[in-house]
């Protein structure tokens, strides 16, 4: 779920997983052999995407957030920062939809 934007170039997520299970994921078939974009680990926590031949630089910053308790459940709750360097339009709204389609849970 999306949060306020604090500054341009900056999108904000709020999504259930834990920081370890959201690096694997992005480090693994999201950007993997056979994937358009490149991983690179930047510090604990902080990567850069990019797709070579373009001018797409995305910095992904995440950080844990207390879980939410439902009943018997607790869900994890991370916040993944998004900043935008330089990067057209066009290529931000197709990395989003694969960011989307690979990092979703749940049914529907």
């Amino acid at each position: 779920m999306p949060t306020a934007a604090p500054e341009p170039g900056i999108v904000e997520y709020e999504m259930g997983y834990r920081a370890d299970e959201f690096g694997n994921v992005l480090t693994g078939a999201f950007t993997g052999e056979k994937s358009d974009y490149r991983c690179q680990l930047v510090s604990t926590c902080h990567w850069r995407i990019t797709q070579p031949g373009t001018t797409l630089i995305i910095d992904i910053v995440v950080s844990e957030k207390p879980p939410r308790k439902l009943g018997l459940f607790v869900l994890p709750v991370l916040q993944v920062q998004f900043q935008l360097l330089d990067t057209a339009a066009d290529l931000e709204a197709k990395f989003f939809e694969r960011f989307h389609k690979y990092f979703h849970k749940g049914g529907g």
